[in-house]
């Protein structure tokens, strides 16, 4: 019956909003405990948390065996991120300010957004031109990924930006336990999500990575919303954009390198074209507003 499949669906994107929600907060709250530095944090740390979706939905897709709809999910994350949770994210920036609000990034901000970027644009290009991808091009994202994430923390311990003085209260074993609980749900969440979509693709006779991109996209990115409008809001626009930035990166170098990696067949990308060069587009309009200087209020949404 499809509209237990339907059902199932529903029940798994339930689990992996609310779970990774779970996950996340609790491991922000780990790393302010430890200090770590606020910059890596947005960047890297919250990218990462808000990401576990896609990680554990890629993850599944090894095990089952079943890429496409994890493919989807990649690509259309990467374009639900980018074109719906910014705007939203600067709608409610502008509107909790004013009309006229201006979002000012510094230069150093600026220059790394857009050197993020550049590399994910760097990573999506050639697979336009690219029909067939495997575990070559699989490694050489993870490459990609690893390498910038050395230079910049490394980067980051030469700026310093930790308060020595600053005193807190360090334990984190509820914390690691609540970080736990929500990484199996966000497990438990991928694996009933993955087997559903597969199902329902196979009811309606649509490609598994179309339903990835649309439902299951949609569903992983929730995380990304919840924090980043609630950034927004609170004035600090800037973290929302190192949050998308920082996802959009781990999806298409981490996320999609481990997909390629641990996958023992080619996948075609000829039925995806769309998707990446949609997925481009948008990582180019953005990096001209971030080229600008400014991110202005309603107009940019």
């Amino acid at each position: 019956m499809i509209w237990q499949f339907l059902l199932f669906l529903a029940v798994g994107l339930v689990f992996l909003g609310g779970a990774s929600g779970i996950a996340i907060s609790n491991i922000v709250a780990i790393s302010e405990k430890r200090r770590l530095k606020k910059s890596v944090l947005s960047f890297l740390l919250v990218a990462m948390s808000t990401s576990l979706p896609e990680l554990f939905v890629a993850i599944n897709a090894i095990i089952l065996g079943e890429m496409s709809v994890s493919l989807g999910d990649i690509l259309g994350s990467n374009i639900t991120n980018i074109s719906l949770i910014i705007g939203v994210s600067l709608l409610v920036a502008s509107l909790n300010h004013s009309e006229h609000t201006r979002m000012v990034l510094s230069g150093e901000e600026r220059r790394e957004l857009i050197t993020g970027l550049m590399l994910l644009s760097i990573t999506l290009l050639p697979l336009l031109y690219l029909q067939y991808v495997g575990r070559v091009i699989g490694i050489l994202l993870l490459g990609i990924f690893f390498v910038y994430s050395y230079i910049l923390v490394q980067k980051r311990k030469e700026d310093g930006d930790d308060n020595p003085n600053e005193t807190t209260d360090r334990r984190i074993g509820k914390e690691i336990a609540l970080t736990i609980v929500g990484i199996v749900g966000v497990l438990m969440g991928a694996r009933l999500t993955v087997k559903s979509a597969i199902e329902i693709a196979n009811f309606f006779g649509v490609p598994g990575s179309i339903i990835g991109a649309t439902l299951v996209a949609l569903g992983t990115s929730l995380p990304e919303l919840a924090v980043d409008v609630r950034a927004a809001y609170r004035g600090y626009f800037e973290i929302a954009l190192g949050d998308i930035v920082g996802s959009c990166f781990l999806n298409s170098t981490l996320i999609l390198g481990l997909l390629l990696t641990f996958t023992p067949f080619k996948a075609n990308l000829l039925v995806l074209s769309d998707l990446i060069l949609f997925g481009v587009i948008s990582n180019l309009l953005l990096w001209y507003f971030l080229g600008l200087g400014k991110i202005m209020g309603r107009r940019e949404v």
